[in-house]
């Protein structure tokens, strides 16, 4: 397969500037997806690699060959769209055999090519079907399998799930975890939905209004989100964050004061606070467990068997959510302690960013 290099990337629709300077290095045979809100410009930067959009500015290098003039046909790639754009009137056969038609294969190699598709999509007793007779979790396969017989050096994915219902988009993420297994192949998937990008992705870029926020693994991003946004949108339920006066710094890391009188000092970078500041301290829903510190009125308990997810409202009238043990003794209506141990929290200054860690032990809450 191949490397896929994104140097610089800018794209304008006149006074509106959607993509700003997008540097990206996707390594050979990696599954990389890019995740952000709607609007964030993640399905324009997928067009611009397959070629249907002109980048403004910079280069697209597929297996070190700039092809960023070149025409979709002969980049090497092969899209899948979120509708299926199936030929109703034509069997699951020949519509995944369509581009070797349009390429004049021999019917001998057409027929082997379709036959090795089917196989991998698990197609092979649906091929004689029209899509009218299919669900849509294989409609979705027959447009996959139309773009595996031309054998691309890059596969790119905008949101092909959106259109299913949700057990059929925990069963298609497995499909395309294996799929890419199967193949070797260099895969870009977009998406809106941070559970199909943690669980499918070697590595993630969280994209935020045209920007490249983050860039790395599923589990980098989620233990050391760079800025405040990347911190709130991968994870579910979402991070909670609540604002903190600072009441001094030193080497060891911050000391905080949260409303309501209770106190923490927190093993992070403290180099950029000063005694008065007001920082967010982030707290996942999984890191916060009952006991004393903080105080949150619970509004909403969802119990869930093993989890019992906790939505309410701290002292100064935050929203906070807990994930707490399945058969923890609380109930709506009832104020509870919550604890949380220093070191699994985040901490973010007035722009937005990461105050990094520092591994001191000792500190506690």
């Amino acid at each position: 397969m191949a490397t896929l290099d994104l140097q610089n990337v800018t794209k304008s629709f006149g006074s509106a500037h959607v993509l700003h300077g997008i540097d990206l290095a996707i390594r050979d045979k990696e599954f990389v997806v890019f995740v952000g809100p709607s609007g964030c410009g993640k399905s324009t930067l997928l067009r611009i690699i397959a070629g249907l959009e002109e980048a403004t500015s910079g280069r697209i290098v597929i297996e070190g060959r700039d092809v960023s003039r070149e025409a979709p046909v002969d980049r090497g790639i092969a899209m899948v769209f979120q509708s299926y754009a199936l030929y109703p009137h034509l069997t699951v056969f020949e519509n995944i055999a369509f581009p070797l038609r349009v390429a004049r294969l021999p019917e001998a190699e057409v027929a082997a090519k379709v036959g090795r598709a089917a196989d991998i999509l698990q197609l092979t007793d649906k091929l004689h079907l029209k899509p009218g007779q299919l669900s849509g979790g294989q409609r979705q396969r027959v447009a996959i399998g139309r773009s595996i017989v031309r054998n691309p050096k890059v596969f790119l994915f905008d949101e092909p799930l959106s259109n299913l219902d949700a057990a059929l988009r925990g069963d298609m993420r497995v499909e395309l975890s294996q799929l890419h297994r199967d193949l070797a192949a260099t895969m870009v998937y977009v998406t809106h939905d941070q559970v199909e990008a943690m669980t499918m992705a070697h590595r993630i870029v969280v994209l935020n209004a045209g920007r490249v926020e983050q860039f790395g693994t599923p589990m980098e991003l989620y233990h050391h989100p760079a800025t405040r946004f990347v911190a709130t949108f991968i994870g579910q339920p979402n991070m909670n964050l609540l604002p903190a006066k600072v009441l001094g710094a030193d080497a060891s890391g911050l000391m905080v004061e949260f409303h309501g009188g209770h106190r923490m000092a927190l093993p992070v970078d403290a180099s950029s606070a000063k005694a008065g500041d007001v920082v967010e301290v982030g707290i996942r829903p999984e890191n916060a467990r009952p006991g004393a510190g903080l105080s949150m009125k619970v509004r909403v308990l969802e119990r869930l068997g093993g989890v019992a997810i906790t939505y309410g409202l701290m002292a100064d009238g935050q929203r906070f959510c807990a994930a707490l043990p399945g058969d923890t003794q609380v109930a709506e209506g009832e104020t509870i302690g919550i604890e949380v141990t220093p070191a699994d929290a985040h901490v973010f200054d007035a722009n937005g960013r990461v105050m990094q860690r520092r591994m001191a032990p000792g500190l506690a809450a």
